[in-house]
């Protein structure tokens, strides 16, 4: 409790996801070469994407003096991924990221709402830092000097094990890590 959540962006689908987004593809008439938006991107190109390692910054945040409390991949099973930690905590996320074209693309051909897509994908966000309040800011400098976007997300706090991200009105209890 009492942690900063520093959030790192991701590069698009990342790993998650992509049976759905095979199995979209059958139903898309032009499948991996319909048009995500006006700019002629395809479905199939922004999923080749290239998915970011965050090792570059963990490596810059140890040579700043960070430590990071906890870090998680934001892959499959999506925002969930932030509740791994055992510990009953709550985790309070007060600024979401830009959602990438391709994920905003899959949910909405996929019908997803808001808690199915970032109980599914990254939705930008691709990896988690959890440090001191006190290093946070720092921590986002860090990791944009490595080339990375990055935000102060929310916090950890004392309570039951939840996530809360504001913004959209979500929660994931500790019943949503029941993954399939």
């Amino acid at each position: 409790a009492g942690d900063a959540i520093v959030l790192l962006a991701s590069s698009g689908i990342h790993a998650n996801g992509l049976s759905l987004a095979r199995k979209l593809t059958e139903r898309l008439a032009q499948g991996y070469l319909t048009p995500i938006d006006d700019s002629g991107t395809t479905f199939g190109d922004a999923l080749l994407a290239p998915t970011v390692l965050y090792s570059p910054v963990t490596e810059a945040l140890w040579q700043a003096g960070i430590a990071p409390h906890y870090s998680a991949n934001i892959t499959g099973h999506g925002w969930r991924k932030l509740l791994r930690h055992p510990k009953a905590l709550t985790y309070r996320i007060t600024q979401v990221p830009p959602v990438p074209k391709v994920l905003a693309f899959i949910a909405a051909q996929a019908g997803h709402d808001a808690q199915e897509a970032y109980s599914t994908f990254n939705m930008g966000a691709g990896f988690a830092l959890f440090v001191a309040g006190g290093d946070a800011q720092r921590c986002v400098e860090v990791a944009r000097a490595k080339g990375f976007d990055a935000w102060i997300a929310g916090r950890v706090e004392a309570g039951p094990k939840q996530l809360l991200i504001e913004p959209l009105g979500l929660r994931f209890g500790d019943d949503s890590l029941n993954l399939r």
